[in-house]
């Protein structure tokens, strides 16, 4: 680890679980004692080599065992191309088959990340081809996409299970939405058919307009559905809508490739380290 990783890593715990598993388990064991579950990410993206993707494999299946040991409320959320997604799709599918089978033998749910947009029409459809044999599973939506309505409505029809976000990649205008309100309008308006025609769905966003507006849309609509936020940010916020009855989760990611995902987190929207410093004051 090199001098800038050192001096930034212990400003980065506050929303990464370490670099090790065990790390992990710890936070979500604390994140359980507040009354919130975990959904635990073991960091990386893009892998091109097999051996690497079976490794990812392998540290899912473990990571899966020890939330079970440990009795966590928790699951595992996973990225396609961690297990070969763009290099090695067949063996993908096979990785992924794994994974889920595993959740469905501990009796865990699976979350399947999103990640940029040269991945986001293989990945749907990956998704709903596995769901077909593992009803629990869910996928990410990300709500900056200008495509993501159409893509709520096929995984709906599916009877699939979605956590609605923002988004968190650099992306083309022609792509995504260019303006943070019209990120937050396209938000409200998935949010509203979530909770018109779906269930077990997740709302993952530390707005606390859209907060607010999930908090209206439940008390008239009744559906089964949670809150998602990320760890370290906006602890006030999980804590108030816990005490308020709602179901919230915290995501965990985890592993040596953190400093990159930090990264990512502050440079594509600004707007995060403002969330994260305000958790620090």
């Amino acid at each position: 680890m090199g001098l800038k990783e050192r001096v930034v890593l212990p400003l980065a715990k506050r929303w990464i679980a370490g670099v090790t598993m065990d790390s992990a388990i710890e936070d979500a064991k604390r994140a359980n004692t507040r009354g919130i579950g975990a959904i635990v990410n073991f960091l990386g993206e893009e892998i091109k080599d097999p051996a690497t993707a079976d490794a990812h494999t392998e540290e899912y299946l473990r990571l899966q065992q020890s939330l079970f040991d440990a009795g966590v409320n928790g699951f595992a959320s996973v990225k396609l191309t961690q297990l070969g997604l763009g290099a090695d799709d067949e063996g993908m599918k096979v990785r992924l088959e794994k994974i889920a089978s595993n959740a469905e033998r501990l009796r865990q749910q699976l979350w399947i990340d999103m990640e940029g947009s040269a991945f986001t029409d293989v990945t749907i459809r990956t998704y709903l081809a596995a769901h077909e044999k593992h009803p629990d599973m869910g996928v990410a939506l990300q709500a900056y996409t200008r495509r993501s309505e159409g893509d709520l409505k096929t995984i709906l029809d599916a009877g699939g299970k979605v956590r609605l976000v923002k988004g968190a990649y650099r992306e083309s205008r022609d792509f995504v939405f260019a303006t943070r309100a019209e990120v937050s309008e396209n938000f409200a308006r998935l949010m509203g058919m979530l909770f018109e025609r779906g269930s077990g769905f997740a709302i993952g966003t530390h707005d606390s307009s859209l907060v607010d507006r999930a908090r209206s849309l439940a008390e008239s609509k009744h559906a089964e559905f949670r809150f998602e936020l990320l760890k370290g940010i906006r602890d006030d916020l999980k804590d108030d809508l816990v005490k308020s009855g709602y179901r919230v989760s915290e995501y965990l990611p985890y592993g040596d490739r953190w400093y990159a995902y930090s990264r990512r987190r502050i440079s594509e929207h600004p707007s995060n380290i403002w969330l994260l410093l305000r958790s620090l004051v």
